[in-house]
């Protein structure tokens, strides 16, 4: 018999109610469980662990100050006044058992795992199923039902995620909280109970992608910039509009050509060859191809701003007139006169999309977050049959050097910073590479769009930089392209012609400015209600309810509706999103529950504010007849290596609120 404080049941009871509660909740894992034989009766029921063999959290990136948002920037300063008034500690990572988001994989027993999920108050529960046969054996001595009652008693909900793949399952992850509440994202704890080889690999993974779900929170300043672009964009003369359809299958490879340091050692191969393939440039590769005599067949642009000045340059010393531009409707306008003609795309998870009546045929698959993903995306929806990678590199093998030569990044001096290079990853070519957190994410994107291609595709990667998992890493010496079977302008024009051109007439008029308005101020009128009905801030059933409002789903993983209100609720839910998650990431720093409601409480009034100068900034920019006083960038971008100023420390002879039992200046103190 076995008991979940409810009431007692046996084993094959309990198979059966998770069964059933599977069917409905998880239809994927009861289908694959429907496939196997059931367990032999005779065989011994193995004892399920009532603790964790394994446990992590992980921790967000600290906050940086962000000109693009200034509402973020003063929300946290407050925060750090506040502190250090109350004179309340904060430390460097989270702390007590707090986790909005709880992993476990394993087998658990049920007041283990119900326990767990007490002291978490977790409000999203993820249930990892990497081996199949060991969790269908283990169905008689876990009660999911009863987790998931205890976990959608705050609002909460249980999701079962079928993989042994650490990437796959971060991305679903990711996903649901991308889509439901991004705020979520910090202090999450993986537990595994029982033998679990993947447990530290999704952590490292986990860890690593927090990023992802992060930089799907967009600006306000940058969401209004992308809606004055769009409106500068769609009235510009040679403008079509981008489809994804079926297409013949294309004679002639396509490379696609990134900027990577590695291009420098490719450029003599691709001038020699450049008739027998369509050469697809991707950003700043484009001046280094121009100078070394190499034209691309189309180029490729991704940027809302500063893009007119790395093409300057370009366009100063060769003519790109004769190029097609392939570029998202909220591109840089500086770049689009520059070339023959642009393909607009859309990006579903920006205010343009809805607000123009988009359809998903407009967004490239898997097109973000390069420009290499785009011009991936766009090749393979082209039905080219062969892509070859170029400059591609997406990192450095050597720090000082991320950057082929002429690019803008390696002749504007100071105006670049690079990225921290300090994710490892497997070279092309062997070795180890170093990448970045974005571009991590954007290699893990290509390596999604190749290992998972039905079709026959051929993928080659010639760049000396990360390995792309799915394509062959082939050096540039050891291609022989076979001469083109028809000149290569004939398969262009071709592909021009299936695009249709834009109809000013889909844009709106007159501009609904006012109507965007009364939907924002009718969402921060429920999110301020939600916000003061807090009574416990461990409680963490405002959560779901605050992503419920802001509609993160929309545009993520469902197609927002048309019209001016979904275009506002994605204009202004990404900052107050950034709000939220900020907030929990101080709430989480806190060195004893104690101070919860002090800093909670101190958290909601200099959010009311951020809320108030958001929705004044909107009226003025966005609530006339047209976009306006959108400011420059360079009048509020924050200098490089600007930082906040640090909060309270904790006293060195207190208790380290790690739970060590050890003194802070015995444990995490030490460092300091």
């Amino acid at each position: 018999m076995f008991g979940n404080g409810e009431m007692a049941v046996t084993a094959v009871d309990l198979r059966q109610a998770n069964l059933a509660f599977l069917a409905q909740t998880a239809a994927p894992v009861a289908e694959a469980l429907s496939r196997l034989a059931p367990p032999a009766s005779a065989a011994p029921s193995p004892v399920a662990p009532s603790t964790p063999s394994f446990t992590a959290r992980l921790a967000i990136q600290a906050p940086q100050p962000d000109g693009r948002d200034p509402y973020l920037t003063r929300f946290i300063e407050d925060i750090l006044a506040e502190a250090r008034a109350a004179d309340i500690p904060l430390f460097p990572t989270p702390t007590f058992t707090l986790s909005c988001a709880l992993v476990v994989m394993g087998t658990p027993e049920t007041a283990g795992l119900l326990n767990l999920v007490r002291k978490t108050h977790c409000i999203y529960l993820f249930v990892v199923v990497n081996d199949l046969e060991r969790f269908n054996a283990n169905l008689n001595l876990v009660d999911w039902p009863a987790a998931a009652r205890q976990v959608r008693s705050h609002g909460g909900e249980i999701f079962f995620i079928p993989s042994g793949d650490p990437v796959a399952i971060s991305g679903k992850v990711y996903t649901i909280l991308s889509a439901t509440a991004p705020w979520a994202l910090d202090a999450m704890t993986i537990a595994a109970f029982g033998p679990a080889p993947i447990a530290q690999p999704l952590a490292d993974t986990l860890g690593r992608q927090g990023y992802r779900a992060l930089s799907t929170l967009g600006a306000f300043y940058d969401n209004c910039l992308m809606l004055r672009n769009s409106e500068a964009n769609l009235r510009q003369p040679n403008a079509f509009l981008y489809t994804r359809h079926g297409r013949p299958a294309q004679s002639l490879p396509a490379w696609v050509v990134g900027s990577g340091p590695s291009l420098d050692m490719d450029l003599a191969f691709l001038k020699a060859n450049q008739d027998r393939a369509v050469i697809i440039s991707c950003g700043s590769a484009l001046a280094p191809l121009m100078a070394a005599g190499i034209q691309p067949d189309f180029h490729v642009e991704l940027e809302n701003l500063n893009v007119g000045i790395v093409l300057e340059p370009v366009a100063r010393s060769h003519d790109l007139s004769t190029i097609p531009l392939v570029a998202p409707i909220s591109v840089d306008p500086d770049a689009v006169g520059t070339f023959r003609c642009t393909v607009f795309t859309s990006r579903q998870n920006l205010p343009p999309h809805p607000l123009y009546a988009l359809d998903m045929n407009c967004q490239p698959v898997l097109g973000e977050p390069t420009v290499s993903n785009l011009a991936l995306a766009f090749a393979r929806e082209q039905n080219f049959r062969e892509i070859c990678f170029f400059g591609t590199d997406m990192g450095a093998r050597h720090r000082g050097r991320d950057h082929a030569d002429g690019t803008w990044h390696r002749t504007s001096g100071d105006d670049y910073h690079a990225p921290e290079y300090d994710i490892p990853v497997p070279g092309n070519f062997g070795g180890e590479h170093q990448t970045s957190a974005g571009l991590y994410q954007a290699l893990l994107a290509l390596s999604l769009a190749v290992n998972h291609d039905p079709s026959d595709r051929i993928y080659v990667n010639c760049s000396d930089g990360a390995a792309i998992a799915g394509a062959r890493a082939v050096r540039s010496q050891d291609l022989t392209p076979p001469p083109a079977p028809q000149p290569k302008q004939k398969a262009v024009a071709a592909i021009l012609d299936g695009f249709a051109p834009w109809d000013p007439s889909r844009m709106p008029d007159p501009w609904p400015g006012p109507e965007m308005i009364v939907e924002i101020e009718d969402q921060f009128q429920k999110l301020r209600g939600i916000l003061k009905g807090i009574r416990d801030f461990a409680d963490k059933a405002y959560i779901p309810m605050a992503g419920q409002v802001f509609r993160y789903a929309e545009g993520h993983t469902e197609l927002a509706p048309a019209g001016a209100k979904s275009a506002a609720n994605i204009l202004v839910r990404g900052s107050v999103g950034a709000h939220l998650v900020f907030m929990e990431y101080f709430l989480n720093r806190l060195t004893t529950p104690e101070h919860l409601a002090h800093m909670g409480q101190a958290c909601l009034r200099f959010l009311d504010k951020s809320l108030d100068d958001i929705l004044a900034d909107a009226r003025d920019r966005i609530g006339g007849d047209r976009v306006r006083n959108i400011p420059d960038f360079d009048e509020i971008r924050t200098p490089p290596g600007t930082e906040f100023p640090p909060g309270p420390s904790m006293p060195r002879n207190a208790p380290c609120p790690c739970g060590s039992g050890k003194r802070y200046k015995q444990c995490h103190g030490r460092a300091a």
